[in-house]
């Protein structure tokens, strides 16, 4: 089952209402004898989770397939570990500025591979409870992306040609416009995309065609 995540702007709600800290007339007489025997996070007791946790994360498949769906898996742990403690997880699908996932186990719905090259996935832990707002990363995963879609070159096609292309490619043709162009008339000036240009298959690509400049001005 997915994890369900959690918004960061309710959990940063909590954090204000945490228990304020003992007297300091007590805490005085136990100082010296709390700093001997107890870890650096003892007056806050959910930073221990962020402390000792430990995690993992995978992707499937691997590598990913550009244009295609993939699944991340995680899994964490750590001592005392409670609503005060979250993960906060970067990469494709997630987005850390709005959500956070309890400790545990978890996995994402489909993914979409958009990008070339590699695409990475970082697991963190953080503290909500904490003053500092403690965050320490557990885990990342790094996979390569094959079968990578790429604009062809129109440039100089009739649209004729650049639809034949493109739709070989798995592309279609998106807006047509025109421009002032003695060089390209009826042929393609510009194209956006530009070739080589990593694209999801079925998108569109505008093509700019050349025409002749209005009368009385005439191409040279």
């Amino acid at each position: 089952m997915n994890a369900s995540p959690h918004r960061i702007g309710r959990a940063a709600a909590d954090r204000s209402k945490r228990s304020p800290r003992a007297p300091l007339l007590v805490a005085a007489a136990l100082l010296a004898t709390a700093f001997a025997t107890a870890p650096a996070y003892a007056d806050d007791p959910g930073l221990g989770c962020a402390i000792t946790a430990t995690g993992s994360l995978s992707v499937a498949p691997s590598p990913v397939v550009f244009g295609q769906n993939a699944r991340v898996v995680w899994n964490a742990e750590g001592e005392g570990c409670g609503p005060d403690d979250a993960l906060l997880i970067t990469g494709p699908g997630f987005d850390p500025a709005t959500e956070i996932f309890p400790v545990g186990g978890g996995s994402s719905g489909p993914v979409l591979i958009t990008s070339a090259g590699t695409v990475t996935w970082t697991l963190a832990v953080i503290d909500l409870s904490s003053d500092t707002g403690f965050t320490r990363i557990l885990a990342s995963v790094t996979v390569p992306v094959t079968a990578v879609k790429v604009v062809p070159n129109v440039l100089g096609d009739s649209r004729d040609q650049a639809s034949r292309a493109l739709s070989a490619a798995g592309y279609v043709v998106g807006a047509v416009g025109t421009v002032v162009d003695c060089d390209s008339v009826g042929r393609v000036s510009r194209q956006s995309p530009g070739a080589g240009t990593p694209l999801l298959p079925g998108s569109p690509v505008a093509l700019t065609l050349g025409v002749k400049p209005p009368p009385p001005r005439v191409c040279r």
